[in-house]
């Protein structure tokens, strides 16, 4: 039997409870503390397993904490996987968002031209560069958001909505207005995915990359040469998407 199979109960009280407090010393801040160390473990390994095969034993385990924590700070393993992905839409979101919010305002309004389109554009392709490609933790989100691309789990809706279909939304939505077609173009979406896909393919296929140019890394000055690249692919992507 796996260690799946016989889940400790959430305790609130008594000795479960007490044995987990004293992991990291008492209080509120040791909880936190035990909760960001299952995160960040669980990161690796649905990343480097899947889900079904990262066993909560190693997570715990890998975590340096007590294999009852997992069920009593987030009811089990397929709450601890919800977390992992709610912990990477939080980080992209604390980096992305004022962009996000300030772009969907802005096309709510009804105020935004071609041109200020494709200003935005930029700045929103520029700045998902500098999260995905810079972001310290970046590296390992790859792995668990590209197993939930390839065979979509429950969790994949919290990615999704958390921040990966309003991005494809809001690209869609300047594209539309910096080439004059409608949102619900097939065309205008698909040119959307493109683009975006230009960009993740830069973090998934790194490796590749690194290689070839013999980069040991995304530097800043590695950046800025991809942001170069992307903003002259949405120009392009602009220009022939453009009705003729």
């Amino acid at each position: 039997m796996t260690d799946e199979g016989n889940r400790p109960k959430k305790t609130t009280g008594g000795h479960g409870g007490r044995e987990i407090a004293a992991e990291t010393g008492s209080p509120r801040a040791s909880s936190e503390e035990t909760r960001r160390r299952l995160i960040g473990a669980a990161l690796d390994a649905f990343g480097r397993y899947g889900f079904d095969g990262a066993s909560t034993r190693r997570i715990a385990s890998e975590a340096g904490v007590n294999l009852a924590a997992i069920p009593y700070h987030f009811g089990g393993k397929d709450g601890l996987h919800r977390a992992v992905a709610q912990h990477i839409v939080d980080e992209v979101k604390g980096r992305l968002g004022p962009l996000v919010d300030t772009i969907s305002a802005a096309l709510q309004s009804g105020e935004v031209d071609a041109e200020k389109a494709r200003v935005m554009l930029h700045a929103m392709v520029g700045q998902a560069a500098e999260v995905l490609l810079g972001h310290p933790e970046a590296q390992r989100w790859a792995p668990f958001i590209l197993r939930e691309q390839m065979d979509p789990s429950p969790t994949f809706d919290v990615i999704y909505d958390g921040f990966m279909g309003r991005a494809h939304i809001l690209v869609t939505g300047l594209l539309a207005r910096a080439t004059g077609r409608s949102e619900e173009d097939p065309e205008t979406i698909a040119r959307a995915f493109a683009l975006l896909g230009q960009l993740v393919i830069f973090r998934m296929g790194r490796a590749i990359i690194e290689r070839r140019l013999g980069w040991t890394g995304y530097g800043p000055t590695e950046i800025e040469t991809v942001k170069s690249i992307l903003q002259d692919t949405v120009t392009a992507i602009m220009a022939e998407g453009e009705p003729s």
